[in-house]
């Protein structure tokens, strides 16, 4: 005759009958009352005499149970000593009892629940922390977009920076030169804008600063990998965030900076001048000659690339020359070459097909009618 026992029980809320099992098995009250949760065989091996108690302990607070015969003792849950093993665990395949549940009903030992968690809650924090960069970057991204959307109602003045890095002394005729030479770049934006609206008056106000010193600086990355290039951007940001404190511009609100890199021509004396910004952007890079005192192309790249930075696209092809009709100033000209001027977004005064020459004046630089919708200048 069997001399190991269990014993069956219904389901009860009863307190009194939780605290009953608890004292009997060992347990927690809150562990106790899962057990009588739902109708089961109690995991606990007992002696005949121990079940026939238990059973008329649970019985006078209301609760069905009997005493049920097994072969033989089972054996013992890790996490609950007190308890016989139903199961292996999940992740281990160590043994648990019926307590030993995961969120979803999954046998798992305490040390394996544990890590499952940890691992739930590491998953949860990195999705957490890309959600929050996510809304940052939208956040941003909508910021930057109704900057440039304000910018473009030309409700103002666009107030924008020329800050003067140099590699080498710059002499004073040319500072002076720079000076000047801005004043007529706002006249001409002036004259071009009107062409287009009559209400505009004069759409930007430059403010010239610096020189100030470039050694070190490289306005283009040193490799073309994505590495590299996220570094270099990385770092020409903070030495442009120096170069803005030291030109007393850090507390200034600009609607855009444009920074010009005056550097001595190139051994064989080839005049080179080029720039890039990021469309929509409030930051624009130009390569002048430091000791360059017409600035035609200088001043052209000026423009060219504040008006990248609102919202204007390039209108070259690979070659460097205008793509018709978008890269000329007179589209509607017929016979369609030569054009009298250099649309602003090539560069180029366009003399025939895949032909032309660098203007000579401003005079010679106009604002076509596409770069005028990006500009928000039609009517």
């Amino acid at each position: 005759m069997a001399n190991v026992f269990r014993v069956q029980v219904d389901a009860s809320s009863s307190r009194g009958a939780a605290l009953v099992l608890a004292r009997a098995l060992q347990l927690p009250l809150e562990e106790a009352r899962q057990l009588m949760a739902a109708p089961r065989i109690l995991p606990r091996d007992l002696e005949e005499s121990e079940a026939r108690r238990l059973v008329v302990a649970l019985q006078q607070h209301g609760v069905a149970s009997e005493p049920v015969p097994v072969a033989g003792h089972g054996a013992l849950c890790g996490s609950h000593p007190s308890l016989a093993s139903e199961s292996p665990c999940e992740d281990c395949r160590a043994l648990v009892c019926v307590l030993c549940r995961g969120p979803e009903g999954q046998p798992l030992c305490a040390r394996c629940r544990a890590q499952r968690a940890r691992r739930t809650r590491a998953k949860w924090m990195r999705v957490s922390v890309l959600l929050a960069v996510l809304v940052l970057i939208v956040q941003w991204g909508t910021s930057r977009q109704r900057t440039r959307e304000r910018r473009l109602t030309w409700a103002r003045p666009l107030d924008v920076a020329v800050v003067l890095l140099a590699r080498g002394e710059v002499k004073p005729e040319v500072h002076e030169a720079w000076r000047e030479g801005l004043g007529r770049l706002e006249d001409w934006l002036e004259r071009e804008a009107a062409r287009y609206r009559s209400d505009l008056g004069r759409p930007v106000r430059f403010v010239l600063a610096g020189p100030q010193p470039a050694a070190g600086l490289e306005l283009s990355p040193p490799e073309d990998s994505l590495v590299a290039r996220a570094r270099h951007a990385w770092t020409l940001s903070r030495t442009l965030s120096a170069v803005d404190e030291a030109a007393g511009l850090s507390a200034r609100p600009l609607d855009a900076r444009i920074y010009v890199m005056l550097e001595p021509p190139g051994e064989d004396g080839a005049r080179f001048v080029e720039g890039m910004a990021e469309a929509g952007g409030s930051v624009g890079l130009v390569r002048g000659l430091l000791e360059d005192t017409r600035l035609t192309l200088e001043l052209t790249a000026v423009a060219h690339e504040l008006f990248h930075c609102l919202g204007a696209a390039d209108a070259y092809d690979e070659q460097g020359h205008a793509r018709v009709p978008e890269g000329l100033a007179e589209p509607g000209l017929q016979p369609l070459y030569p054009q009298p001027a250099a649309e602003i977004m090539v560069g180029e005064v366009p003399l025939g097909e895949a032909q032309g020459r660098l203007p000579e004046s401003l005079e010679e630089v106009r604002v076509g009618p596409v770069t005028a919708a990006a500009l928000h200048w039609g009517s």
